[in-house]
């Protein structure tokens, strides 16, 4: 029987615990800190984040844009919105709400017309369905930003309003309310593509993710050496909000129709949900297979895989010689085959041979 299991599975249960005391919502730059992206990729990767959350836009399309993270109930927040009146004619101001009663009402109404509305007390605390995903979408945005920025600063805070803009080649990030509102505008690079810009956060928290039970997985391991990449829903096209390294575990809360994608929970199963793309053990997690109890001893005949799932693509968990002996737990007839459930580890966790 192997051992070495017991070691790897403590790692990943020390793993997990270390995971889901990490904050929900993300820390990016301190109030009064700017930060300046300049290298390209990182700047696109970061514009593209803010350009397709769900924002309200405030003054007419214009090729010049800044993006403004916020809560509706935040006081900073709504002096700048007063303070930027003129400032819309020369640059539109996007506002990004992730915070606040009535954030939900800002993205069901997309102008500016819902920001000054919620930030006076008049706009309506529900919201249709729809309107309330596309707040949580933006969160994935604002944690995204923390993400995106760790390489750039290690803030202990994330301060409303935060603003997002292009200047010259590189992404200025002012946390707080600038002080240079008269010349902000000369500083935002002019983007032409910027005034028609449709953000894919609308479509993608136009609809909750069809979520099916997952069968067999109730913790998704990252088995690879690169790290894995968590978004705020499920599409390549949403937010990286996060990252995994290799034998990290997090609960798994379903698995999103035939897509590939698994629906985890990073910071605990009533907290927001996060995705990863793994369609082999997304298929893995809705096999359905019933295992036989079936006592007696195993022996390998000839070098054999044991499998963690009684499937031919299910990963290799052991290499075993001949002659090897184990525990037999049950017997699986799946696919056209049939499979041995052995005792593999000293902890009591099973893997599957076929015959």
């Amino acid at each position: 029987m192997k051992t070495k299991r017991t070691v790897r599975h403590a790692h990943r249960l020390y793993a997990l615990a270390l995971l889901m005391l990490l904050p929900l919502q993300g820390l990016a730059v301190d109030r009064g800190r700017q930060v300046v992206v300049t290298k390209p990729d990182d700047a696109a990767r970061l514009m593209d984040a803010v350009e397709n959350a769900v924002w309200a836009a405030d003054g007419k399309p214009a090729s010049k844009a800044i993006y403004v993270v916020y809560s509706t109930e935040c006081a900073w927040s709504k002096r700048l919105f007063d303070e930027t009146r003129a400032l819309v004619g020369n640059a539109q101001l996007r506002w990004i709400p992730v915070a606040g009663n009535t954030a939900a009402s800002v993205v069901a109404g997309r102008d500016s017309a819902s920001v000054g509305n919620a930030f006076d007390g008049r706009a309506a605390r529900a919201a249709d369905a729809a309107a309330q995903r596309g707040v949580v979408y933006n969160q994935g945005v604002m944690d995204s930003i923390t993400y995106q920025l760790r390489p750039y600063d290690r803030s202990k805070t994330f301060a409303f309003p935060t603003l997002v803009y292009r200047s010259g080649k590189s992404v200025k990030v002012v946390a707080g309310n600038p002080r240079n509102l008269a010349t902000l505008a000369t500083e935002v690079a002019s983007e032409p593509r910027a005034a028609s810009l449709v953000p894919a956060g609308i479509a993608l928290s136009a609809q909750a993710p069809t979520l099916l039970r997952s069968r067999n997985l109730s913790k998704w391991a990252h088995l690879n050496d690169t790290p894995m990449i968590f978004r705020a829903a499920p599409s390549p096209l949403a937010p990286a909000i996060d990252d995994l390294a290799k034998d990290f575990l997090v609960p798994v809360s379903g698995i999103v129709g035939s897509t590939g994608w698994i629906e985890v929970a990073p910071w605990g199963l009533d907290k927001r949900k996060a995705y990863v793309h793994d369609p082999l053990m997304a298929r893995m997690a809705l096999l359905d297979y019933r295992v036989k109890p079936q006592g007696g001893q195993w022996q390998a005949q000839a070098m054999v895989q044991v499998r963690e799932f009684p499937d031919a693509d299910a990963h290799v968990l052991e290499t075993l010689k001949p002659g090897e002996r184990y525990r037999r737990s049950g017997v699986v007839e799946h696919g056209g085959h049939v499979w041995d459930q052995i005792v593999l580890y000293a902890d009591g966790a099973v893997g599957y041979v076929k015959r």
